[in-house]
């Protein structure tokens, strides 16, 4: 486990760009509303365990963890390779995530630690998932899509249920709820299964989802190519558009009231039960993941292009409606 000063980790960025010059790296700053709370190299899978944030940068492949309202990180995992805004969970206990070059679902202490695999032999991990029981995560190879769980104690992976491509993934105490669409891939369906196995069903089709959330009743998801959020009941097939601004790359979440989702830089909400969407802020570059906890919305921010093969790097920021 390594403690890095934040401003360390911006000079470590120093080929994507150039730290500020006054040497603050704009940390902790407020404008439009937004908070940076750290500038990084590529932030994604952002998310939240209600007292710190954890996510994988892309530049330098380390897990990180860092306190909610900023502070030094602690890298947590070197050599880290994820290939989805959903591949991080964590519980009272462990980190979990899914290692796109290594294949393998690992973990590692929150508290920092020896990191272990659980398990090996899974491709293209989009999402992982943990509750009080079980891991989940979903995995897509040449035979199609698995969501599979293994004791968090550890054990042999099972498979819960298959698809064309899985992605976003949710669990409750009776359901998995899956994404089976992925940008170009996947059959375009909203899946739910019983959790221990069984038979899946289609609660909606021609969903080009990206991103997926629930609540107590409903699934939640935004669709890429066609631009809308949607919603269905947990319980039986149909869907509706409560919002008609989600398309394009970026996440989704929900809280008690609201839909969260990013479009490129823009940062939307929608009352859980339809109306009228608004843009909550204009971010100052792309939002890839978000986290919501006690009324703040974090969002891990792409790094930026800006010619000559040079990159502003990303950031890890709070909005406070």
């Amino acid at each position: 486990m390594r403690i890095i000063p934040v401003l360390s980790i911006v000079l470590l960025t120093a080929a994507c760009a150039e730290p500020p010059a006054d040497g603050t790296s704009a940390l902790s700053s407020a404008v439009d509303g937004v908070e940076v709370l750290a500038v990084v190299g590529a932030p994604m899978a952002l998310t939240s365990d209600g007292a710190y944030l954890y996510w994988v940068d892309d530049v330098d492949h380390t897990l990180y963890r860092m306190p909610e309202d900023g502070g030094e990180l602690t890298a947590l995992a070197l050599g880290v390779r994820v290939g989805s805004p959903w591949a991080i969970a964590v519980d009272t206990t462990y980190v979990y995530w899914g290692d796109v070059d290594a294949r393998a679902i690992r973990r590692v202490p929150k508290v920092g630690g020896a990191s272990r695999t659980l398990a090996s032999g899974e491709e293209q991990v989009m999402a992982v998932v943990v509750d009080g029981s079980y891991l989940f995560w979903t995995a897509n190879g040449q035979d199609g899509g698995r969501v599979r769980r293994l004791l968090r104690a550890g054990g042999t992976p099972a498979t819960v249920t298959t698809g064309s491509y899985l992605s976003a993934l949710a669990v409750d105490a009776f359901f998995v709820y899956v994404a089976d669409a992925h940008v170009f891939a996947g059959a375009n369906q909203i899946l739910r299964a019983p959790r221990g196995g069984g038979a899946k069903l289609a609660l909606s089709s021609d969903e080009d989802a990206l991103g997926l959330a629930i609540d107590g009743s409903r699934v939640y998801w935004k669709r890429f190519w066609t631009g809308d959020v949607r919603r269905a009941s947990k319980w039986m097939p149909g869907a509706a558009t409560i919002a008609p601004e989600g398309g394009g790359w970026g996440d989704l979440a929900v809280d008690a009231t609201h839909v969260w989702w990013s479009t490129g830089p823009l940062l939307h909400r929608v009352a859980k039960g339809g109306g009228p969407g608004e843009v909550v802020v204009t971010l100052p570059a792309w939002g890839n993941s978000l986290a919501l906890d006690g009324g703040a919305v974090y969002v891990a921010l792409d790094q930026t292009y800006v010619g000559d093969d040079q990159f502003d790097p990303g950031m890890i920021v709070r909005v406070t409606p």
